[in-house]
């Protein structure tokens, strides 16, 4: 080894393991010197001796690991030395106690487990070497074997190096929690160390270990210990003899339970890991050729170790929902399940969406859909509004077996009790189901269309029957785009007029698919120009990665996504400039910056005239409102009105609705949120039984008796019809809008 290693020497104290599972020294003194790592182990003594003043034959040393720095490992021979550099970077840490008579096992013998808090290793029959020290804690104790350290600390897949897996078993006397993990070190020794394994003798209460290659010396055997689940290294013969053709002949075994163990945390941070990276990941970093049935099949079993097993996703979820209330009073959270307890629906408005909606959102609200990934194809609702400065503002969230009439039905009875007696306009996509219970329980005068979605259904239109070519389709949807935006019912007619004359059955197209529920100058109530749902699908962006989890998972981490949402929103409503934020004022800044070239005359009291070209259009500022409509339907003073009060040196932004202003936007992120407490959380035990760890048993529900459709479900969107996208032209005429086998130019 290459360097100097820089040592910290701890005396007189002892190690602590706080809740956290932090470990903290107190107590005592520290001192720190550097060493060189090819020292030997009497001289590293006699150095440290020296350097604190003490007698070598009073003192005992310990060191730790930086995968597990919880355990205190002997430190009593140049091996033992050896060990502490290798598994330690840049610094290591010893441990100085005074030496009493310790009683240690005899050769023949396991050596005791001295406390279940972290793994041991010791050296049987020599009588010289002490045992661990035991690490105070307060809390309760909890076993590791460095195995699983090493893989919590290796996050990203091209970081993952098999080497690091060699010394995954350190020697005799070393503890395991259970079997299984004994079995999962052994896989990835034999896979770091290339070299391939049987067991002679496995059983839960001893395991034998051999190397499948003929007189090779290496071998592992373990006993449990006792009657508990804990089992400990007995014997530790880690010498190979292997010829250069056994080494070249070397094919790892791919055991979808063990190996898959290295992408726990690749699969949490990136839910998306695809098979075929794994086969590359793997190829690389571990030498493993896999078919992407055997990645499929590795991605799938890290799946159920980080979420759990699919059949108790639901096991937790009434817990999860009791606690909410408990944590935030005035919550509406419904659960519904069949007679059979399998899980029906799931409606959640926190209060603090409430309380802001109630004191001071607008009264319009999107409502939309999305897919849940996973194997029970759950449906995503959600519901969202506007604070004052325009930006999303979530209501509620719903999770339902399928998406229905019965089920947004049931959806939106539970949004009417959050909104209670406040009259609102209801945004949404033009879905049958939606079509049929968003009149049934709002009324049919206040359910707006989403024009996103209904310009994509005339874009289809176009391509289907009427129009071919990027230059026609584009006039015809600019016509359907002043159609919509008009704001007065002679405009809108006279683009009617203009796109009949184009194509008739575009005309009649608009006729048919009801203008009242989408066209500005049509729909009879205000909506503040809200004519999307496009915050829904920033909704569903910012809970794309939680989508793909259980659903108990997901609530917790919407949960901690929209309190991360609030406080930020908060946050910068306070560097406001002024009453109003800064999407609103970028509005009335560019309606100011249209108004000033306006000319202007004072028609009576109050009501004044601006003139732009041929037109006059009348404001009245004592009632706000101007002949165009656009003061009254937004509530921002419209370039005619900016020129008005431009005209009286009248602040403009005095005029603009208090709905935008900063004491609506304090009212409505006035509220507390705290996220749910999960440390008394209970668990499923293997039966499916719900308990906690004073054995009480919870209600649970089962999953859904819903079966996945067949194929790969979908994860990209439709592609909008309306988008940019890439001209083609065709080779044979050179025109845009068609390609060459499509062309009707003849060939001659």
């Amino acid at each position: 080894m290459d360097g100097e290693i820089f040592c910290f020497i701890h005396q007189g104290g002892e190690l602590v393991k706080g809740a956290n599972g932090s470990v903290e020294y107190k107590g005592g003194r520290n001192n720190s010197m550097t060493v060189n790592p090819n020292i030997s182990y009497d001289q590293f003594v006699s150095q440290v001796c020296r350097e604190l003043n003490i007698e070598a034959k009073e003192v005992k040393f310990n060191f730790t690991v930086k995968f597990d720095p919880s355990c205190l490992l002997p430190l009593h021979d140049d091996a033992s030395l050896d060990r502490m550099f290798k598994f330690n970077d840049v610094f290591s840490r010893v441990y100085l106690s005074p030496r009493a008579d310790v009683d240690v096992a005899p050769s023949s013998a396991l050596t005791p487990v001295i406390s279940s808090n972290s793994a041991h290793v010791n050296t049987h029959g020599n009588t010289n070497v002490d045992p661990p020290m035991d690490i105070s804690n307060a809390g309760p104790r909890i076993q590791s074997c460095g195995f699983l350290q090493i893989c919590a600390e290796t996050t990203p897949m091209d970081q993952l190096d098999s080497s690091q897996f060699q010394n995954t078993i350190m020697g005799s006397g070393q503890t395991f929690q259970n079997v299984s993990m004994f079995r999962d070190a052994v896989y990835w020794m034999s896979v770091a160390g290339k070299f391939r394994y049987y067991f002679k003798k496995n059983s839960p209460k001893h395991i034998t270990v051999v190397c499948k290659v003929d007189e090779c010396p290496w071998k592992i055997t373990c006993n449990a210990v006792g009657y508990t689940d804990t089992v400990q290294v007995h014997t530790f013969r880690n010498v190979h003899n292997h010829s250069l053709d056994d080494v070249a002949s070397f094919k790892p075994l791919v055991r979808s339970n063990r190996a898959s163990l290295v992408i726990d945390n690749a699969i949490r941070s990136n839910p998306d890991y695809h098979p075929r990276q794994i086969c590359e990941d793997f190829n690389k970093q571990h030498g493993m050729r896999l078919s992407y049935s055997q990645a499929w099949h590795l991605k799938e079993k890290a799946k159920e170790r980080v979420y759990g097993l699919p059949k108790n996703y639901y096991k937790l979820l009434p817990w999860i929902c009791e606690r909410i209330v408990q944590k935030n009073p005035g919550t509406i959270v419904e659960l519904t399940h069949s007679s059979d307890g399998c899980f029906g629906q799931l409606f959640i408005a926190h209060a603090i969406s409430i309380q802001g909606f109630t004191m001071g959102c607008r009264p319009i609200i999107a409502i939309d859909s999305s897919h849940m990934s996973g194997p029970y194809n759950d449906a995503l609702f959600f519901a969202t509004s506007y604070d004052a400065n325009d930006c999303m503002f979530p209501l509620a969230i719903g999770v339902m077996s399928s998406d229905n009439y019965e089920d947004w039905s049931w959806f939106l009875e539970n949004l009417k009790k959050v909104v209670g007696d406040k009259e609102v306009v209801i945004i949404s996509d033009r879905r049958p189901a939606l079509l049929r219970s968003v009149p049934e329980i709002f009324g049919v005068e206040n359910h707006a269309y989403c024009y996103h979605h209904l310009k994509e259904d005339f874009s289809s239109f176009l391509n289907k029957n009427i129009i071919r070519g990027t230059t026609g389709k584009e006039n015809a949807l600019q016509w359907l785009d002043n159609i919509a935006y008009a704001r007065l019912e002679h405009d809108y007619n006279v683009c009617m007029v203009e796109l009949r004359r184009f194509n008739d059955a575009l005309a009649t197209w608009v006729e048919d698919n009801a203008p009242e529920r989408w066209a500005m100058s049509k729909f009879p109530k205000k909506r503040w120009d809200k004519m999307t749902t496009n915050f829904d699908e920033s909704f569903t962006i910012m809970l794309r990665d939680e989508c793909h989890h259980s659903i108990s998972n997901f609530i917790m981490e919407h949960m901690a996504k929209l309190g991360a949402m609030l406080v930020k929103q908060k946050e910068e409503s306070t560097t406001w400039e002024g009453s109003i934020g800064p999407k609103i004022k970028e509005k009335v800044m560019l309606n100011i910056t249209k108004g000033e070239a306006y000319p202007v005359n004072l028609l009576t009291n109050g009501v004044f005239g601006v003139c732009i070209g041929k037109s006059i259009f009348n404001v009245d500022i004592m009632n706000r409102t101007c002949t165009c409509k656009a003061w009254h339907m937004l509530g921002i003073p419209c370039e005619h009105a900016c020129a008005a009060l431009l005209s009286t040196s009248q602040n403009i932004y005095d005029f603009v609705e208090d709905c935008y202003k900063f004491r609506n936007q304090e009212l409505i992120y006035r509220g507390s949120f705290s996220c749910i407490e999960t440390h008394d959380m209970p668990s499923v035990d293997n039966d499916g039984v719900v308990r906690d760890f004073m054995g009480r048993i919870f209600f649970s529900l089962d999953s859904p008796c819903i079966k996945r459709p067949l194929g790969r479900p979908r994860k990209k969107r439709v592609e909008s019809q309306v988008m940019d996208k890439r001209t083609i032209y065709c080779s044979q005429c050179h025109k845009a809008g068609h390609n060459r086998k499509a062309c009707k130019k003849s060939l001659s």
